[in-house]
């Protein structure tokens, strides 16, 4: 009798099983998607943790304006075309460095990316990216 009773729990166990999936509105079963709350509630960020973008204050504060910083002409000396054997002579050239606006906020001032000339060594100029940043004020 305890084979048979056994035998008869086997048979069961896949209806039991599929029961305990979701059903759709279709008739098929919903996988637990990591954006779902009710399949998922451990997944998202207690709200006054910094990581959590909704409730998050904006470090930055309010736009109130722009302020332009216009494209600067600058004069470099660069080596010039010249017998090798001679003395190393520079020439002047004028490079024009790309201008930017600045967001200015009620805390202090948004910086874009912008290019910048630095000089490496005598006659030798090497553009830069610096990065975006935030000034206090």
């Amino acid at each position: 009798m305890c084979a048979w009773v056994t035998a008869l729990l086997l048979a069961l166990l896949p209806a039991v099983a599929a029961a305990q999936g979701v059903p759709a509105p279709s008739g098929g079963n919903v996988p637990a998607t990591p954006g779902n709350i009710r399949a998922n509630p451990s997944n998202f960020p207690y709200p006054t943790m910094p990581w959590n973008g909704a409730t998050r204050p904006d470090a930055r504060g309010q736009v109130i304006g722009y302020l332009e910083v216009p494209p600067e002409q600058v004069t470099i000396a660069v080596p010039a075309a010249g017998p090798e054997s001679g003395p190393l002579q520079l020439q002047p050239q004028v490079v024009t460095i790309p201008g930017y606006h600045i967001a200015e906020t009620t805390l202090g001032y948004v910086y874009p990316e912008r290019w910048t000339l630095d000089q490496v060594n005598v006659g030798v100029y090497q553009w830069r990216l610096l990065p975006a940043e935030f000034r206090r004020k």
